[in-house]
C-alpha cells in the first residue's frame, strides 16, 4: 500500500491476489457511488468468476452547491491529449424554456466529442445538473456518438432538452455551411 490506500489491479485485487480492496481504501476516487460500483466489480470476479475490471471513462460526480456542478468522462485537457481534434458543444440554460418558466435560467451544458463524434465528457452546472447529467453517462461508457442524445425525442418543456440542444449543435457547422446553402438554392430554383 501507499499514502492513498490499498494498491490494487483492475480487478481490485491486492498483492494477495485472494483478497480484494474496494471504496476509499483502494485509492483512487472516493466517492460512495465508486465504492458501490466496486462491490459489483469484487462480486463479479469472486462470486461468479467473471473476469471484470474497472472501466472510470464514465466515471461520474456532483458537487451539491448552488448551482450544481456535474460531471463524468473526460475534461477538454484530457480529451485534446488523448483524441488531439475535439468538439466542445454548449447550450445554456437561458435558452431552455422550463428554466425560462422557473426563472432558473443560470447554468449550462458542454459536451465533449471526437471530431467524429463521439462523446467522450459532459459537464453541466444549473439547477438539477446532477440528474440532468445521467443523459450523458450511458452514451460516454458505451462510445456512443453525439447523434445518439442529438436524436431522442425529449418531452417539453423540461431541463433534459439542454442535452439534447448541446447535441445538436454539433450538427450547425454543417447546416449552415456553404455546400448546404448551394444545395438549398438549387433546390429552391427547382421550384
Amino acid at each position: 500500500f501507499d499514502k492513498r490506500g490499498v494498491t490494487v489491479d483492475a480487478r481490485l485485487r491486492t498483492s494477495n491476489k485472494k483478497v480484494f480492496a474496494i471504496g476509499d481504501v483502494a485509492g483512487g476516487f472516493q466517492f460512495t457511488h465508486v465504492a458501490g460500483y466496486h462491490a459489483g466489480i469484487v462480486i463479479r470476479n469472486v462470486l461468479f468468476r467473471l473476469p471484470a475490471k474497472v472501466d472510470y471513462s464514465a466515471l461520474s460526480w456532483v458537487t451539491y452547491t448552488d448551482p450544481e456542478l456535474a460531471h463524468v468522462g473526460m475534461t477538454e485537457v484530457q480529451a485534446k491529449e488523448k483524441h488531439g481534434d475535439i468538439r466542445v458543444l454548449r447550450h445554456s440554460f437561458a435558452e431552455n424554456d422550463r428554466a425560462q418558466a422557473e426563472l432558473e435560467t443560470d447554468g449550462m451544458a458542454k459536451v465533449i466529442t471526437t471530431a467524429k463524434g463521439v462523446i467522450v465528457g459532459a459537464s453541466i452546472v444549473g439547477p438539477h445538473a446532477g440528474e440532468l447529467l445521467q443523459s450523458w453517462i450511458l452514451p460516454i461508457q458505451k462510445k456512443m456518438k453525439i447523434g445518439a442524445v442529438a436524436g431522442l425525442i425529449i418531452p417539453y418543456p423540461t431541463l433534459g432538452e439542454v442535452n439534447k440542444r448541446a447535441a445538436g449543435s454539433y450538427y450547425t457547422p454543417k447546416l449552415f455551411s456553404e455546400k448546404t446553402k448551394k444545395i438549398v438554392r438549387f433546390l429552391l430554383k427547382l421550384g
